[in-house]
């Protein structure tokens, strides 16, 4: 019943609207690291995109050359 739910969780979450906008604008490196920085509302920074349905981001997007930027800094726009 678990790995239904899961299945089912995960279906959702990649239909959501914050993760189509997460999606576009990804650098599309599959590589991830772990980074937790709570107290992050999702959204469009000047860096990218944090994608934080909990108010926090757990895994930050890595650039092509492997480097991790700074998260959920500078909101774009204000």
């Amino acid at each position: 019943m678990l790995p239904v739910i899961l299945i089912a969780g995960l279906l959702v979450g990649v239909n959501s609207q914050s993760y189509q906008e997460f999606s576009r604008h990804s650098n599309g490196n599959a590589s991830y690291q772990i980074s937790f920085v709570g107290d992050c509302p999702t959204g469009k920074r000047d860096t990218g995109f944090a994608l934080a349905p909990g108010k926090f981001v757990l895994f930050k997007q890595r650039g092509h050359d492997g480097s991790v930027g700074k998260t959920c800094l500078d909101m774009a726009g204000k």
